[in-house]
């Protein structure tokens, strides 16, 4: 059986800006087993799996590639052997420049379309950030990055206020809701 990767959903801010906490945020959703609860990265380690229906499963990532020092190539293999085979959906947060050995944000979106084929892809910009400060045209100040993910295709943006932390987990958890 191959990997069928039905939705992938990015979360993407620069460094320091909330993105893993916000993906914690999805854990307002009681289907992945906290009550509704929130769990913060001092109470518990986290799965990288959880099972979202009978048919499908959501590989959670907190650490964005670039934190990791990956090259897109790694990402790629890295989340392949997490998801085996089967119907997936994935998380992950990412930075919206290049850094270390990861390309930007619209280059990593394109790689990871062009090799798991994902039905839907949606990247959520957290702007304003936790901070109040740092707005999506900010992210690279020479490019429209809205408009160069919108280009691509199956690819979907929104932006998330952020200002307030762990907000908007049912918001991002509605994504990977098939029923």
């Amino acid at each position: 059986m191959t990997i069928h990767l039905e939705r992938v959903l990015f979360v993407v801010a620069p460094r320091d800006s909330g993105k893993s906490t916000t993906l914690r945020s999805l854990f307002k959703d009681r289907r992945f087993g906290t009550e509704g609860e929130v769990p913060t990265s001092e109470q518990r380690r986290l799965n990288d799996v959880y099972w979202i229906s009978n048919e499908r499963r959501l590989y959670l990532r907190l650490t964005s590639p670039h934190e990791y020092d990956e090259s897109v190539k790694e990402f790629i293999e890295k989340s392949r052997k997490k998801m085996m085979s089967g119907r997936w959906c994935f998380a992950c947060p990412l930075q919206p420049d290049a850094y270390k050995r990861m390309p930007d944000v619209v280059e990593t979106v394109r790689r990871v379309i062009e090799v798991f084929k994902p039905e839907r892809t949606r990247v959520a910009f957290l702007s304003p950030n936790r901070h109040g400060s740092i707005w999506v045209q900010d992210f690279l100040p020479d490019r429209d990055l809205l408009e160069e993910l919108l280009s691509i295709g199956c690819v979907e943006v929104m932006c998330i206020d952020s200002r307030q932390l762990s907000v908007n987990g049912l918001l991002l958890a509605d994504y990977f809701d098939f029923t």
